[in-house]
């Protein structure tokens, strides 16, 4: 059954991560019975996708969405295709000339042909061939072979023969010219030109997996017809795993799917056959001592590489990819290890051995799995956390957390056994090294407005203190980051963190000293995070990154710095500025007169997968007036989707006492305001701007600010103008 092009194809609109709109081929094919079927009839698939592509030839789309397949097409893989079907209409126009020869030009035109016999039927060109390049190839290959092979002595002849010869040479030199097809002669030998096709297509295509795979259950099949994929992308060294979001009807939880991505021409049966031979000849090491998880997948690495240059003619690149497979596969950590690498993964959970592991990813949100680790992988993850902890995991101690800093991932492990879990066993790991987000892609998700960005900025130049509340996972060490991107070239910043959460900002040649504090879960501490505060006056520091303040022995040391005149970022947990206050006053006894030297309070919450400032306040704590002891900025409105101002800018406390000593007349003001919010909304409209080119262009509008606003204003219609956006 071919599909319906008109009624089961479109064109799609959908954002991608880079907040660009991409548009999408859409292709539903679930109620064909071919997509239930085993690969060998997989030219079926082929033919109706090739047909679909040429009725699309002049459209514009990046992807192609092929429902009941398990991964997105680029754009960059059928454009060969398409550059064939633009040269099309000249082949199909050649062909009809050589069919018309005999009828029109043949002085013999009554009588058979005398060098083609069957002359019909031998130049006829079946309409479906036309839309498959590659059998198209191998079909002019071929009868330009019988042409020369056929010869003519004939003078009356030779005309009409010259004629087809040269017009077949033509035709043949069109298509050698097209690099998709010229593929395929380098491709695998076999006798069966159907299955060769298939093969070449599916490798070109999809790598190893353009079809569901006929060993899936009927479950699994039936499942695919309420999911649609809505994102796909490549991560690990050498791209070795290939992820695919599903959305899945009448859900809010999207599909998370990880697989291997090879793309060689060769079927991923081939390979898994080369990955168990390797594991048969593999050995477990006998280590003297603890080794990192990282030397240990090295280790392997290079074993397995040993192995497959004796036994198999693999090419390297491929060669490296299995040499990593194995690797995992040895250490029982092949299933976990995808989520483990994937930068937008903040959470991953597993309740018990029985449930399957679901995560908090950053695009898509809370995301559901199909993996579920069984006891033995299970025991390998118990092992390594106390292998490297160097703790108990026991019924005696049931809980443990860790941390395991890599080349390849950046994670906080907690595990809980009997007696304290029911189940016996549960996992949760944190992501330290989740995605940069910065300032343009908060933009982007709708995270702050515009105005507030503007704002925001104007303050972190002149090193106002700013604290992030919120409840857990609304975001706060995520915009904290993004505001320390934009901090000045030349800021000396200092960081105190229980565990590291800031970002490595050496690369973009910014200062950055770091300190790394006792854990909460440490039960001896000699490096406690309010010690190091109280040192921080002894550091010359610009700007502190206090990161997550936990204790009141930290929230004491942290106004001690404040007072002191010290500013920067930190974070807290509560639920309202109402929370957060009293935390302060009653939990950890702070003295109300120490509330002033906050700053900006920004509190953050989360809805479904939407993290979002929801207000932007100020700490106004007088002792005569005990209920209002903070003045609301900014506040967001559900109702309009926006946030409304609910103050002066000019006249906020704030800004009040930046102009004790800097000279800022309210003109002044809102001009650099208003310069600012046209670089941040042209932030928010462009295509994604790489981060180091970003964070380049903030060091020099900081530097133009403070010398010259005239000269910052040329440079930014320069930079726009560069850019065609003027």
């Amino acid at each position: 059954m071919v599909i319906d092009v008109n009624r089961n194809t479109e064109i799609q609109f959908r954002e991608s991560f880079e907040g660009k709109n991409k548009r999408i081929l859409k292709i539903r094919c679930n109620e064909c019975p071919e997509t239930e079927r085993s690969a060998r009839n997989s030219m079926k698939c082929v033919s109706c996708l090739l047909k679909t592509l040429y009725h699309y030839k002049n459209h514009k789309f990046e992807l192609i969405s092929i429902e009941s397949f398990d991964r997105l097409i680029d754009y960059n893989k059928v454009k060969f295709i398409l550059e064939y079907f633009k040269k099309l209409k000249s082949i199909r126009k050649i062909f009809r000339q050589i069919e018309n020869l005999k009828a029109k030009k043949c002085n013999y035109k009554d009588f058979k042909c005398r060098i083609f016999p069957d002359f019909q039927k031998f130049f006829k060109i079946k309409e479906n061939t036309y839309y498959n390049p590659v059998l198209m190839y191998t079909i002019v290959q071929e009868k330009l072979k019988l042409i020369k092979s056929k010869g003519s002595n004939d003078n009356i002849c030779q005309n009409c023969y010259n004629y087809i010869i040269n017009s077949f040479n033509f035709i043949y030199r069109i298509l050698s010219n097209i690099n998709f097809l010229s593929d395929f002669e380098n491709f695998e030998e076999t006798d069966d030109l159907f299955k060769r096709m298939s093969n070449f297509y599916q490798s070109q295509l999809f790598g190893n997996y353009f079809f569901i795979e006929h060993k899936r259950s009927s479950k699994l099949l039936k499942n695919r017809q309420n999911e649609e994929i809505i994102d796909v992308y490549e991560i690990g060294e050498f791209k070795l795993f290939q992820i695919s979001i599903y959305d899945v009807i009448n859900e809010n939880e999207k599909k998370y799917e990880g697989k291997l991505s090879f793309k060689s021409s060769s079927d991923e049966i081939y390979f898994k056959k080369i990955i168990k031979t390797v594991l048969k000849h593999l050995d477990i090491f006998k280590l003297e001592r603890i080794i990192s998880l990282e030397k240990l997948i090295d280790i392997y690495k290079k074993e397995s590489d040993k192995i497959l240059v004796s036994k198999f003619n693999v090419p390297e690149d491929e060669r490296q990819k299995i040499g990593f497979f194995t690797a995992l596969k040895k250490l029982n950590l092949l299933k976990l290890f995808p989520l483990l690498i994937d930068d937008y993964i903040e959470e991953i959970f597993l309740d018990s051995p029985s449930t399957e592991i679901y995560i908090n990813h950053q695009k898509h949100g809370r995301c559901r799995t199909e993996i579920h680790l069984s006891s033995k992988e299970i025991e390998r993850i118990k092992t390594l956390m106390r292998l490297y902890s160097k703790q108990r995991l026991d019924y005696m101690n049931p809980s443990i957390k860790f941390v395991i800093k890599n080349k390849y991932f950046y994670c906080r492990f907690s595990i809980d056994i009997e007696p304290v879990h029911i189940n016996k066993f549960a996992l949760d790991i944190r992501k330290l090294n989740k995605n940069i987000l910065t300032i343009q892609d908060l933009l982007k998700n709708e995270t702050l407005s515009i105005q507030m960005a503007a704002f925001l900025y104007f303050n972190i130049l002149r090193r106002i203190n700013l604290t992030v509340t919120g409840e857990t996972d609304t975001g706060k060490t995520t915009l904290i980051n993004a505001f320390d991107l934009l901090t000045p070239k030349e800021f000396r910043k200092i960081y105190v963190e229980n565990i590291e959460e800031s970002l490595n900002q050496t690369i973009f040649d910014k200062h950055q000293l770091k300190y790394q504090a006792d854990s909460l879960d440490d039960t001896i501490k000699k490096y406690s995070k309010s010690s190091y505060i109280k040192i921080l006056l002894h550091r010359t520091p610009d700007i502190i990154f206090l990161g997550e303040i936990l204790t009141k022995e930290e929230s004491e040391a942290m106004f001690h710095c404040l007072a002191a005149g010290l500013r920067g970022f930190q974070t807290i947990h509560s639920n309202t500025i109402e929370s957060l206050i009293n935390r302060f006053l009653y939990h950890f006894k702070i003295n109300s007169s120490c509330l002033n030297d906050l700053d900006l309070i920004i509190l953050m919450k989360k809805s479904q997968n939407q993290r979002k400032i929801i207000l932007i306040a100020e700490i106004d704590f007088h002792q005569e007036d005990l209920e209002n002891y903070y003045n609301i900025i900014f506040q967001y409105n559900p109702e309009s989707e926006d946030w409304d101002k609910l103050r002066s800018l000019y006249e906020t406390n704030t800004i009040n006492k930046l102009k004790k000593y800097e000279d800022i007349n309210k003109e002044k003001f809102h001009h650099i305001m208003s310069l600012y919010k046209d670089i941040f909304n042209v932030l928010k409209k462009i295509e994604k701007v790489k981060n180091e080119h970003l964070v380049d262009l903030f060091h020099k509008i900081s530097f133009l600010s403070f010398n010259s606003v005239p000269l910052l204003e040329n440079f930014w219609e320069k930079w726009k103008k560069n850019r065609g956006l003027n």
